[in-house]
């Protein structure tokens, strides 16, 4: 009777905690109760400050959300090292004025002052009751005393919307983390023009005029944006299928001296990348061929990763290389040959840095060529180097540097 009792309570126990990916670097457990502090894309909205500039940002507020804190997504791979909260440089009305506990106690030091941090509820016509935090253009985190620094708010900024099941960010209770980035879409607005005096007869409504909108999305991952900038001369951040050749094309159509490009695609090919991935099989050649059709001096060498353990192995590493060629049929054939599943690797740390050595060293470059790898993927890479133990970030990137090969990054949704 008595291992019974004992083997209920281990069941129950069980059945309290979910699995749900962190931060993008690991996969947590959680309980069901953290899981309700969440915070999903449909509960925020921005609103732009139109007068004194940042934005508004604006979080329904939910049954066991009772307060909510900004700070930033990333933190040490070792977990070491917290992740900071975000604070405005000076005072203002909507936060200025908001408690924060630690370890029960208020925070008054000069450090503490004015973290983007709400417990009061206000309504909205939009959410109803809401949290509601004003987000400077240029917000501070850390300390003197340990890391600290400055973020300018654009396209690619992430955030982490900390939700806490106590008032004023208390940590005596259950919280959540839930990352976002900034990021900016075409809305279709009516601009309706002032009628003039005396009015005339009445006018066809004006038809809508395309305007930006910046959002705050939670489709890409966090660690993999941080990683992919460290890489990269630029970073695109794709919409998919739906923009992911039209992301290629903005990289590639400016080249002058296209008869002298040594390009590699350094594609992610596990399951996440299904959508992707077909998207390419089918829209590859035509683009090549519309970009390059008229330069048979340039070459394009693919290359597929995926992780240890998987079934792909060259030179002891996940890769699939196949060499540079000019022929973009050849090139369609051997996109075409990759088969995805969707059951391949998944949206955890990948083999990215050991395709970018990959990449710089089984390709015959040509040493006067314009040398290019486009990285296209939607994981970050181990934290602490595998295999062999040498392929880090440094360590690829001085192999690229030395060959002068430029690293471009396309980062797709997170699936």
């Amino acid at each position: 009777m008595q291992k019974k009792i004992i083997l209920v309570t281990v069941l129950l126990a069980a059945m309290q905690m979910v699995f749900a990916q962190n931060d993008g670097s690991q996969t947590s457990l959680f309980t069901e109760k953290q899981q309700q502090l969440r915070i999903t894309a449909e509960n925020v909205r921005l609103v732009p400050d139109t007068k004194n500039g940042g934005y508004h940002l604006y979080v329904k507020k939910t049954l066991n959300v009772n307060s909510i804190l900004l700070t930033e997504t990333t933190k040490d791979p070792a977990g070491k090292n917290d992740s900071y909260a975000y604070r405005a440089k000076e005072y203002n009305s909507i936060n200025g004025d908001e408690i924060r506990l630690l370890d029960g106690k208020k925070l008054e030091s000069e450090g503490a002052k004015y973290s983007l941090v709400d417990s009061t509820v206000e309504d909205t016509s939009f959410f109803g009751p809401a949290f509601h935090i004003y987000i400077p253009e240029t917000i501070v985190y850390g300390y003197d005393w340990s890391r600290k620094g400055e973020v300018k708010i654009g396209k690619g900024t992430f955030i982490n919307i900390r939700s806490f099941e106590k008032p004023y960010a208390d940590y005596t209770g259950d919280y959540m983390d839930s990352p976002f980035m900034f990021d900016f879409r075409v809305v279709k607005r009516v601009v309706k023009k002032p009628a003039p005096k005396p009015a005339p007869e009445s006018e066809p409504e004006p038809d809508p005029v395309e305007e930006p909108e910046t959002i705050l999305t939670d489709d890409y991952n966090p660690i993999a944006s941080e990683k992919f900038k460290e890489l990269s001369d630029d970073i695109i951040y794709s919409k998919g299928p739906e923009t992911i050749i039209e992301d290629i094309k903005g990289l590639l159509e400016n080249i002058e001296d296209k008869d002298n490009l040594d390009l590699v695609f350094a594609i992610d090919a596990t399951g996440s990348m299904k959508n992707d991935i077909d998207k390419l099989k089918t829209d590859m050649y035509p683009l090549l061929e519309e970009l390059f059709g008229g330069s048979p001096g340039a070459r394009i060498g693919l290359l597929f990763y995926r992780d240890y353990g998987d079934t792909f192995k060259y030179m002891d590493l996940p890769v699939k290389v196949y060499p540079f060629t000019s022929n973009f049929t050849s090139f369609s054939k051997n996109l075409n040959s990759i088969r995805i599943y969707g059951k391949e690797g998944g949206d955890i740390p990948e083999a990215v840095y050991e395709a970018m050595y990959a990449s710089c060293e089984f390709y015959s470059w040509r040493t006067t060529a314009q040398k290019k790898i486009i990285l296209i993927g939607d994981a970050e890479p181990h934290p602490t180097p595998r295999g062999s133990g040498k392929y880090s970030k440094d360590y690829v990137m001085k192999i690229a540097d030395s060959r002068k090969i430029k690293i471009h990054s396309i980062l797709l949704p997170k699936d």
